[in-house]
Formats: structure tokens, C-alpha cells, sequence
């Protein structure tokens, strides 16, 4: 009896153990990578590995970098796990169009995100209302250490028929050099995501500023989405974020938490079941995390592969549908 009992409990251990994701495929700690400190990227990026890392057991540490060009390459190399990343970079840099020159075909969708708004801002008291006032301005250009902050920029001003021929070019290295430019009075108007911390500190410091409104005519939406591969046009209400301050229509886009194809099924797995599972922590880590929702999580404008440890959870969950099936297909072959 004695001896049924423990080849039961045996058996019965190794039948647990099998029901767990393989303990030597699930690494103790995993990067992700994201913009400078101060940006959105960053903040967001933050909060998922504060989630990851207490529902799991990998420990994910936050790698700040210039903007995805610094890291995809790591990426590709399998040498970086994670990071977050727009649609428009996921969809050029793995083609290898516009802003890169080469393609990263190693980089995989973990989930789609929230949607990211951006636009640019000026001074609370500014006569400036639209990017078509912007004629004349002095403007943050170049961004050699983000290149899609240039395209998306571009993007804004071609929604009024403008080009960076028609501004004063004020060039900066990245993001957070021309919040400081602004903040230094060496530009008419700054570029940035709207509830970044850097928006929240130049309100702080410069007494206040305003978004302006791209111009979301039809012309408008398309000359923009020529630039900027998958944006859109969305209006905010007043009072919804620091510095809308009354309707503003802004440039929108979808972002992604992206993972190398070197990472395994099964971590991939556990990262996508813990946002899954504690998903109003997201909320709670970050205020731009609540538009991290579950509904959000498969989406049919995907523009690269989903990872195959997130698929099998999103079939477990009964959100793969043979249209998303097709999708990964002809991701999977371009």
C-alpha cells in the first residue's frame, strides 16, 4: 500500500510538472527596450516590466536607448528580448523601407497596445491653433537617434500642405533634445507624445502649454497616412491630458510590445498571460497603460508576425480566428 502511494504521489508530481511551462525555457530575466528616461516609450515600458516581473518568474529590466534604431539590431541578433515599439517602426524596419535601409525580420508581436497620440505644442498663450500656423516657425527637425519621429512630424505638417521647407529647421538629436529646446525658447513649438513626462514637465516649467490641431480634412488624413504608414487622425476632449485644451485633433497610431523570435514560446507565454491576467495593473503603473486593454491585444492591422507564444495563448483564449491565421501567413512570407 505503502509503495502505491508513492508511485501515485510520484506519478502525480511529474504529471504537475508537466502542466508547467518548462522551467529551462523560461529565462530569470529578460530586457526591454524603450526610448530615453522621460519619454512615453519609457514610462510605458516601465510599467509592463513592473507587471511582468511580479507575476512571473522573469525579472525584466528596462533598457533606455536613443530610439529603435540603437536596438533593433540587438533585437534581430536575438541579444535584446523585448521592447516597445509604434506600428509605423515595426512595419519599415521589418521591410526595410523608408527609415531603414535594412530589414530586421527577427522581431516578432507580443501584443498591440494602446494607440500613441502625437502633435505639436506651444506656449498656453500662443496665437498658434493649427500646424498650418506653423508657416515661418522655428521647429524641432532632423532626430538622427529616432528617425520616426522626423516621419511622423512630416506626416503632421502634410495634413495642412506643409513641408519642413516651409518652417525654420531648429535641429535635435532625439525627443527629449527638443523638449529642451522648447523649454530653452530656441523653437516656436515642440513635438511630442501627448501625456509624456517631458510634456508634463514643459507645462510645469514654461507655464503652460497647448496642443495644436493637425488638420483632419479627408486631403488631410490622406497626405498624412502617405507619410506615416497606418496613422490616423483623433480628436481629444478638453481637460483629457496636459495641454489639450480644447477639441484637438491629433496623429495616432497603434503600439506595439514586440519580442525577437529568439525569445522562447514559452516566455513569450508567460508575458502574455500576465498582462492578460492582471491587466488593470497596467492601468495602475502607468495612466497611458489604461488603453492597454485585453480587446486590443489581437489586432487585424497587425503590419509583422505575432510571436508563436502568443498565438498559442490567444488560442487558448479563443481570440485566433482563421482571418488572423491568413494574416500571419502573409506577414510570415513577405
Amino acid at each position: 500500500m505503502d509503495k502505491w502511494l508513492e508511485r501515485t504521489g510520484i506519478a502525480l508530481i511529474a504529471l504537475a510538472l508537466l502542466a508547467l511551462p518548462s522551467l529551462s525555457a523560461v529565462p530569470r530575466s529578460a530586457t526591454l527596450a524603450t526610448h530615453a528616461v522621460g519619454s512615453l516609450y519609457n514610462a510605458i515600458g516601465t510599467g509592463i516590466a513592473t507587471v511582468v516581473s511580479r507575476h512571473t518568474a522573469i525579472t525584466v529590466r528596462v533598457q533606455p536607448f536613443a530610439g529603435p534604431p540603437a536596438w533593433l539590431p540587438s533585437m534581430d541578433s536575438g541579444d535584446t528580448d523585448m521592447g516597445v515599439l509604434t506600428s509605423a517602426d515595426a512595419a519599415t524596419s521589418y521591410k526595410g523601407t523608408i527609415l531603414y535601409k535594412r530589414t530586421f525580420k527577427n522581431s516578432r508581436l507580443l501584443i498591440a497596445g494602446g494607440s500613441l497620440q502625437l502633435g505639436f505644442y506651444v506656449p498656453k498663450d500662443s496665437p498658434i491653433e493649427t500646424v498650418a500656423d506653423l508657416k515661418g516657425k522655428k521647429i524641432p527637425t532632423d532626430y538622427p537617434g529616432t528617425p520616426v519621429v522626423l516621419l511622423s512630424s512630416t506626416a503632421a505638417l502634410a495634413s495642412a500642405g506643409l513641408s519642413y521647407n516651409d518652417i525654420v529647421k531648429v535641429p535635435v538629436s532625439d525627443l527629449q533634445a527638443g523638449a529642451q529646446a522648447f523649454m530653452e525658447g530656441r523653437t516656436d513649438a515642440g513635438w511630442h507624445s501627448v501625456g509624456s513626462p517631458a510634456v508634463e514637465e514643459t507645462n510645469a516649467r514654461r507655464g503652460g502649454v497647448k496642443f495644436i490641431s493637425i488638420i483632419p480634412s479627408p486631403e488631410g488624413e490622406k497626405k498624412m497616412a502617405e507619410v506615416y504608414p497606418g496613422s490616423y487622425s483623433s480628436v481629444l476632449k478638453p481637460g483629457s491630458a496636459t495641454g489639450i485644451v480644447k477639441e484637438t485633433a491629433v496623429l495616432t497610431n497603434d503600439i506595439y510590445l514586440v519580442a525577437t523570435k529568439e525569445l522562447s514560446d514559452e516566455a513569450a507565454y508567460e508575458v502574455v498571460k500576465a498582462l492578460w491576467e492582471y491587466n488593470q495593473e497596467l492601468g495602475d503603473a502607468y495612466p497611458a497603460l489604461k488603453s492597454w486593454r485585453r480587446e486590443r491585444m489581437v489586432s487585424k492591422n497587425a503590419f509583422i508576425p505575432y510571436h508563436p507564444g502568443a498565438i498559442k495563448f490567444f488560442k487558448e483564449k479563443h481570440l485566433w480566428s482563421k482571418e488572423m491565421e491568413a494574416l500571419q501567413t502573409k506577414l510570415s512570407s513577405q
